[in-house]
């Protein structure tokens, strides 16, 4: 559904609070939670990491499942079904005593992300706004304001209650508001379905289309770069925390450190939705790589204020950058018009970054450090960094090439037939 004049930012406004919201108490948050949990309940950090990995999982597993929804009951009854889903995954970690329930917490959470999330957020205001970078950015900007409020939530609702699990159900309480409110906005409406786009920037009836689209390397590296993005994003929120407090600092200390670096990422947010206008998405993607390999590797320093400050800067424009960069260069190298399916299969495949956090809980319980894990994920960036540098353009398609023969072939003919009438 594409959506035109004042409707549409009020729609981006709807979209933007729910990412804000999913980012505040999902991926980032549960990373600052953990440790009460745990220190309760007397788990294991690998139960810790296998519940990271089930939200992981479940969330790249339910990929695809947006752009069914969207396509058979619309966009706004898909909020409607991932308010709830997340609403109940909420409540299930509220009212966890043992580990299974928090797995079905997290595996709930993980579907009600996939259908609230990205893939419908960056569809929706992508094909709505003519300068689609910088809305994809504004967009971008409020999850990374949700990655700072998210560990700052948890530490003053401990503080002030003493009790985990209210965070849990206040989280309950604003998806299904927000959800709701994401509904009304976007229900259906005669003129704005698939009719309202900017008449500056129609969309395209030829171009890429996603099958062809997945024939090339291209989308594979794409992919892989968003993958290792996922991987140490989720890995460095899961285990940061306690990695810090294990090097000295207070355990409000290194939640402000996780808000430091969400808060530079937040900006970095802004800042690469405007430069996405001005530089080409793929050496955007380039340096988000570069930085959070940098950033990653100076975390293994934990508290010392040497590192510390490079591992907050490079973390935060790293990640800052990432999500807006890969899914800019996503549309970049194959268009808007199979951008859904071609999102949705992007965040199916990089469900395999679920697997960070289970093998970072296995290695810190036997090595009892976590910088090995930081070392392996510096590694996994380098390699995609590298493929992102030599990578060209795809060539187009059979089909493409078809078409613009076509479209040249009826251009002449057109203007000879039209002589003998002007003649006449």
């Amino acid at each position: 559904m594409i959506f035109s004049g004042p409707v549409k930012y009020l729609v981006l406004f709807a979209f933007s609070a729910l990412f804000f919201m999913l980012n505040a108490c999902t991926f980032n948050g549960l990373g600052v939670v953990l440790p009460y949990m745990i220190d309760e309940m007397g788990w294991a950090w690998a139960v810790a990491g296998l519940g990271f990995t089930f939200l992981g999982l479940s969330c790249g597993l339910a990929s695809m499942a947006p752009a069914l929804a969207i396509r058979t009951i619309g966009i706004a009854r898909t909020m409607l079904l991932g308010g709830a889903v997340l609403a109940t995954g909420f409540m299930c970690m509220g009212l966890a005593h043992v580990p299974m329930t928090y797995f079905v917490g997290t595996i709930l959470l993980g579907i009600g992300f996939a259908l609230c999330g990205t893939t419908a957020g960056v569809n929706v205001v992508s094909h709505s706004f003519r300068r689609s970078s910088t809305a994809v950015g504004i967009y971008f900007t409020a999850g990374g304001l949700g990655a700072v409020a998210g560990p700052m939530f948890v530490y003053a609702t401990q503080s002030l209650t003493g009790d985990w699990r209210y965070y849990w159900y206040g989280a309950a309480a604003c998806a299904l508001v927000l959800s709701i409110f994401a509904a009304i906005v976007t229900a259906d409406r005669p003129q704005l379905n698939d009719t309202g786009a900017e008449k500056s920037e129609p969309l395209p009836a030829g171009g890429w289309t996603a099958r062809a689209a997945l024939r090339t390397m291209q989308f594979y590296v794409v992919v892989g770069a968003y993958t290792a993005f996922l991987l140490i994003n989720t890995t460095v929120h899961g285990f940061a925390v306690k990695h810090l407090s294990e090097s000295g600092l207070s355990m409000g200390s290194a939640a402000t450190v996780m808000s430091a670096i969400a808060l530079i990422g937040a900006v970095g947010s802004a800042g690469a939705g405007v430069a996405g206008e001005r530089m080409k998405p793929r050496h955007l993607a380039m340096l988000s790589l570069a930085a959070t390999v940098i950033g990653t590797l100076a975390l293994i320093g934990g508290g010392s204020w040497l590192t510390l400050p490079l591992a907050v800067l490079g973390l935060g424009i790293g990640f800052g950058f990432s999500y807006v960069s890969t899914a800019m260069l996503l549309i970049d190298l194959f268009g808007k018009r199979p951008n859904l399916e071609l999102y949705s299969v992007m965040t199916l495949i990089s469900t395999l970054a679920a697997i960070g956090p289970a093998l970072g809980g296995m290695v810190r319980d036997e090595a009892g450090s976590f910088s090995l894990v930081f070392i392996g994920c510096a590694v996994l960036g380098t390699i995609f960094l590298l493929l992102l540098a030599i990578m060209r353009r795809p060539a187009a398609p059979a089909e493409m090439l078809s078409e613009t023969r076509l479209q040249e072939a009826k251009a002449p003919s057109s203007v000879q037939t039209s002589q003998p009438v002007l003649a006449a």
